[in-house]
């Protein structure tokens, strides 16, 4: 099992993107509810004060660094990550797989709009899909006991949650068990882009770990505090770590 490496007291595995999918897969094999997440810089500031989704992330079967700022994180403290592995490219690549071993998914999240043309997006790359069902994101916690008995009743061996941060972490959480769900990933705004609706930064400004620029500039009136201060918390954090010599990497029985 591949070490977890510690930005700033959240685990992350130290994964490629092929191994995490091989991990994706293990994980369904072994039945049982499991569930992935991943983590950029603001995600990590974010769990400094929220309680409850530190404990959410520690409890996660997978963690992989969602933004390239965690990877370089983990360059300064010295526990170097093999790289990012992103939730839209993560979740491209287990549909990619539940295609091929004919498993079934479920998508949660976001608009109405954006949900469908992720669904309609998947069946065109990948027609022999089995999709399960889709619902928008857009219902009361007083419905949340509905909505996992309409995924347990599809069937899906695969669910998708695109809700932001921290709800889908701890809807995925508190709701997975009766869902019947095998394995959860939560993937932020990746049904926006998939469907077409949101463009996404160009490879080279996501290779530089400049995608948060991107999405700033296409959205600053929503995301100028998540990015501006959080990464700014984040890069405090883990300079604070870097001093304090706290570099250990978490083991198996740390999560």
């Amino acid at each position: 099992m591949a070490e977890r490496v510690n930005i700033a007291g959240i685990g992350v595995d130290n994964l490629s993107e092929g191994e995490a999918l091989d991990r994706v897969r293990l994980l369904i094999q072994a039945g049982g509810p499991h569930y992935a997440a991943v983590v950029n810089a603001a995600k990590v500031s974010l769990a400094r004060r929220d309680g409850e989704l530190t404990r959410v992330l520690k409890s996660a079967d997978l963690v992989t660094a969602d933004g390239m700022s965690v990877v370089f994180a983990s360059r300064l403290i010295g526990q170097r990550l093999k790289g990012r592995v992103t939730g839209i490219d993560l979740m491209c690549r287990i549909v990619e797989q539940a295609e091929r071993l004919d498993q079934s998914v479920y998508f949660l999240g976001a608009c109405e709009e954006s949900v469908r043309g992720a669904v309609e997006h998947f069946g065109s790359k990948c027609p022999r899909l089995r999709v399960a069902g889709y619902h928008n994101g857009y219902f009361s916690r007083r419905d949340s006991a509905a909505i996992a008995g309409d995924i347990r009743r599809s069937g899906a061996d695969i669910l998708f949650v695109a809700m932001g941060s921290p709800a889908q972490e701890n809807w995925i959480a508190a709701n997975l068990a009766a869902t019947g769900i095998g394995f959860a990933l939560g993937v932020g705004g990746s049904f926006d882009h998939v469907s077409g609706l949101v463009k996404r930064a160009p490879l080279w400004m996501q290779r530089a770990g400049m995608e948060w620029l991107f999405r700033l500039c296409s959205e600053p009136r929503r995301l100028w505090r998540r990015y501006l201060v959080g990464n700014s918390i984040f890069l405090w954090l883990v300079i604070k770590q870097v001093l304090s010599g706290d570099r250990n990497k978490l083991t198996a029985i740390d999560r």
